[in-house]
């Protein structure tokens, strides 16, 4: 009998069925969403990756390739990282902070040290002012890579606001100079005691130095008066001090005695610290927060108190007493001494503009007694002896980080524009256009996975210390080593490939083949059905019409 058929019967391999398909698969490795709001973009998946399978010292590298603080940041940070977590959608977010803390106390146990990328010296010499995060980032970056860096600083001790502003009870200072030490063991010259504009000149760094980056901070607060009730920058009278002052005083070990009574003013992180450390002092504390408390969701857009809700929380449970929309209108004194604020009722946060400005209901008057007033309303970059160097820009070789560049106030903010500006100036001194990574530029949101695939897990945290009001030791401990490894393991690898298999295990016409490291897809098979992006746990596979 004659066959009808070109081909012999029990076999389809001449049928290229990928032939038929409109739309075809296509592995992508995307940016999960801890990232993408990480404001010094780690790859926190990554490094998540790595320690997942217990690899620790190379989790720790992929960290500190943008971040060289995770012991420091581990404590401090507010990670927002952890807001934007899809694993949230499923049970809760994965500890990602504690386990940034987890790898940096590892790395200090361990006396890991950061490796030098390029050996050989660049030519190009950098001059970084100021030694806080975002300074230190910036020569952390540059050193690696070869170049020749020096930082000054106009205080006695590396730090910046790291050092003088975050209390003992969330950064122990032992934890944040060994993590300065590690970044400056790569060669790069600190120079302290050295205020640009007073020990050394403007000029004298443009002729020395190829590139500078201003990395000064906030350090000068902004100061009550009281004839008007506002900020006017005068020198603070008796019974009354900034937070940034309170804040340097004790971090610098100086005896504070308090009054009974303290009063702190302000809605930020500033004024948290400062309300916690007078408890710890022994003062009954009362904050005066102009703002409205978290989660009121009040008609007007930004009048929510500024401070991340975990330090409040944290506050509330050391018995601060917080009052919420209110304003101080006077201080009332006997004689010299302090009494108390009179304060009032908050009527606008904001003026017209959109400007922070408090308008207070007249006839709403209230008694608070204190024998301190210390006053957290914000805090601005001291500009003095920098006059030339803060008018020019990038075009004369001048880079300008950190809080001084910035609206956040945030210590990971800081770390993350000492990357980009780092990142610049190599770009600069290449003559090459600056590139960062092209994942960010796809997202991958819980609506995209299939978040059944992953069981349910609790997530773990740091034990709190039942003694967190004798004295200043840390509150919150680290995550122990089991609790550290299912932390890990509880990532979801948003938009990037785990290998778990499920497209190669659904695809009805084995279109996909595995290899090692992950897999690829026969295209001359491949119909374009969409079931493995379907099936897709991590959202990882993307559906593309076939355009050839």
């Amino acid at each position: 009998m004659t066959p009808k058929l070109e081909i012999e019967p029990g076999s389809s391999n001449a049928y290229h069925t990928g032939a038929w398909r409109t739309q075809q698969p296509v592995y992508y490795d995307k940016w999960p969403p801890c990232s993408q709001t990480c404001p010094a973009s780690e790859d926190i998946q990554s490094w998540l990756a790595h320690a997942t399978e217990q690899q620790w010292q190379a989790a720790w590298r992929k960290l500190t390739e943008r971040n060289p603080f995770p012991a420091t940041m581990g404590r401090i940070c507010y990670h927002p990282c952890e807001s934007a977590c899809n694993r949230k959608h499923l049970d809760s977010a994965v500890n990602i902070h504690a386990m940034e803390r987890y790898l940096g106390d590892m790395a200090l146990v361990q006396g890991w040290r950061h490796q030098v990328l390029h050996e050989t010296p660049q030519v190009q010499r950098v001059a970084i002012i100021g030694a806080g995060p975002a300074g230190l980032s910036c020569a952390f970056q540059l050193a690696r890579r070869g170049y020749p860096v020096t930082i000054f600083d106009a205080q006695a001790t590396p730090g910046g606001t790291l050092r003088s502003g975050i209390p003992s009870y969330r950064l122990p200072k032992s934890v944040l100079a060994s993590e300065i030490d590690a970044i400056l063991a790569l060669g790069i010259e600190l120079r302290l005691n050295s205020r640009v504009g007073v020990e050394v000149s403007e000029s004298d760094l443009l002729d020395a130095f190829d590139a500078t980056f201003l990395a000064i901070g906030t350090q000068r607060p902004r100061l009550y008066s009281e004839s008007s009730g506002q900020d006017n920058g005068t020198t603070p009278s008796h019974s009354v001090m900034s937070g940034i002052d309170f804040l340097y005083r004790l971090n610098r070990g100086e005896a504070m005695q308090l009054p009974k009574q303290v009063a702190v003013v302000g809605g930020g992180n500033t004024a948290i610290d400062v309300a916690r450390c007078a408890r710890r002092l022994g003062a009954a504390v009362t904050l005066l927060c102009p703002q409205d408390p978290h989660g009121s969701h009040h008609h007007d857009l930004g009048t929510e108190m500024p401070a991340s809700q975990q330090e409040v929380v944290e506050a509330e449970t050391e018995g601060v007493n917080l009052r919420y929309r209110v304003g101080v209108r006077r201080l009332v004194r006997s004689g010299e001494h302090l009494s108390g604020v009179e304060i009032a009722h908050v009527d606008r946060v904001h003026d017209r503009h959109g400007h922070f400005n408090p308008v207070l209901f007249a006839g709403t008057e209230e008694f608070i007694p204190a024998g301190l007033a210390i006053f957290a309303i914000g805090q601005e970059a001291d500009w003095q002896g920098l006059g030339y160097l803060s008018q020019v820009g990038e075009a004369e070789g001048v880079w300008i980080g950190g809080d001084a560049a910035s609206q956040a106030k945030l210590a990971v903010t800081a770390v993350g524009s000492g990357y980009k500006a780092a990142m610049s100036m190599m770009a600069t001194f290449k003559n090459e256009a600056l590139l960062f990574d092209a994942r960010k530029k796809t997202k991958i949101t819980y609506k995209k996975m299939q978040l059944h695939y992953y069981p349910k897990q609790s997530r773990h945290e740091g034990k709190v210390s039942e003694a967190r009001l004798s004295g200043f030791t840390e509150v919150v401990k680290g995550l122990v080593d089991d609790n550290a490894k299912h932390e890990a393991k509880r990532c979801l690898s948003c938009g990037v490939c785990f290998e778990c298999d499920n497209c190669w295990h659904f695809c009805p016409d084995a279109a996909v083949i595995k290899k090692e490291g992950g897999y690829t897809i026969d295209y001359d098979y491949c119909k374009g059905c969409g079931i493995c992006a379907q099936e897709c746990p991590c959202g990882h596979i993307e559906m593309e019409p076939v355009t050839d």
